[in-house]
């Protein structure tokens, strides 16, 4: 797309990113359009290598769960006869605000995810009139922190992590 009308131009930009610009606040119904022809062909290279990798993430979860990370978090549990890939690690915890602080002053990278519900972000309001309770919903966006993972993760890293969720949930107990 060419415009030199900076206003199109920004909305492109949302409506190809699910209709946010930030990863938090969604303010148009969008799409996810990010992949072009050059990217997919360059991917497709990899493409031998992606049973490796999803094998490298179920390890690196498994390493969680084995390091003891289960007795501090909800750990993400797979409904029967599903495979994840793991493409974020999220866990749950009441405490999602102090850990996350906690993890981040550490130098570890954590994040929450999807705070603001669907049903309450402002692409949905013509959709919603605000009376529908989803307390489900709800929680699951407000104890939610996905923590590091990835092909790469190292036994030592995950170690790393499961100790500073220790350290951060101790401190305040």
């Amino acid at each position: 797309m060419v415009t030199n009308d900076s206003e199109v131009a920004e909305r492109a930009r949302r409506l190809r990113f699910h209709g946010s610009k930030d990863k938090q606040t969604f303010v148009d119904v969008g799409f996810n359009s990010r992949l072009d022809e050059l990217q997919a062909a360059a991917l497709r290279l990899f493409l031998p290598e992606l049973d490796g990798w999803n094998a490298a993430r179920r390890a690196a979860a498994s390493a969680y769960e084995d390091a003891g990370l289960g007795d501090l978090l909800q750990l993400p549990q797979p409904v029967p006869g599903a495979e994840p890939v793991y493409h974020l690690y999220v866990a749950r915890t009441e405490r999602a605000d102090e850990l996350l602080a906690g993890l981040n002053a550490a130098g570890i990278g954590a994040r929450p995810y999807y705070r603001r519900p669907v049903h309450l972000q402002p692409a949905m309001r013509p959709f919603a009139d605000g009376s529908v309770e989803l307390p489900g919903t709800d929680l699951a966006a407000r104890d939610n922190l996905a923590l590091p993972i990835g092909t790469d993760l190292a036994s030592d890293a995950v170690n790393e992590v499961v100790a500073a969720v220790r350290r951060c949930l101790d401190a305040d107990v």
